[in-house]
């Protein structure tokens, strides 16, 4: 019973070995460092001067400085970050890009609007004149400020479709929409510089990844036309 019992355990544990011995065998994935240091090594062997080396270092010390500071230690680490960021960078630069094209047609709107009700009593007066020699004179003397007006009244039945003027409503909402704009400006250039760092430790990543596969690929076809 005794001896059963050990050669059921030595049976497991050569199992147990054969199982860790297939797993070690499997290509391992590599870290993010070892792909940094694969990808500055291959730059720097091609590099044609001292400076383009220390370029090289100072790249590779700042993206290790960033994924060590936000604790990025694998491949599934940095594309989580990079879609992370890249998607909140998206959101604000659509949400800033809607403001901003707001803001400029409420600048029109309420030039326009200024324009139209400041020149309305030109047009006003001159429609009262009977008499055509004088209205021509009216018109000649007049002929910037009724300009102006027939320009504003133009763009804002193009821009109102039937709806009133309303300065007051526009002159608030483009203040709010300049302070909102103005408090996420701050935000989009770090943003941006992230994502930008970001793709470029994917780039060098992505490029260490393949110069490690081809080697493999090159040694499995070798086998496969042994075979």
């Amino acid at each position: 019973r005794l001896m059963q019992d050990v050669r059921k355990k030595i049976k497991a544990l050569f199992v147990w070995m054969a199982e860790v011995k297939e797993e070690l065998s499997k290509p391992q994935t590599p870290s993010l460092a070892d792909l940094l240091i694969a990808y500055y090594n291959q730059r720097n062997a091609g590099a044609w001067s001292n400076k383009a080396r220390t370029g090289n270092l100072k790249q590779f010390a700042e993206a290790v400085n960033y994924l060590t500071e936000n604790k990025l230690l694998t491949l599934e680490d940095l594309q989580e970050r990079l879609s992370s960021v890249n998607e909140e960078f998206e959101a604000l630069s659509d949400s800033m890009k809607k403001k901003s094209a707001r803001i400029k047609e409420l600048q029109e709107l309420i030039r326009e609007g200024e324009n139209y009700q400041r020149l309305k009593p030109v047009h006003t007066e001159l429609n009262n004149i009977k008499f055509k020699k004088q209205r021509e004179k009216f018109e000649t003397s007049h002929d910037a400020e009724l300009r102006l007006f027939y320009a504003a009244r133009r763009i804002l039945k193009e821009k109102l479709d039937g709806k009133p003027i309303a300065l007051k409503a526009w002159k608030q909402e483009y203040a709010q929409l300049k302070t909102e704009y103005a408090e996420l400006s701050p935000q989009h250039k770090p943003l941006r510089e992230e994502v930008i760092r970001l793709r470029q430790v994917q780039n060098a990543v992505d490029t260490a990844l393949r110069r490690r596969e081809q080697p493999q690929a090159v040694q499995r076809k070798k086998h496969e036309m042994e075979l």
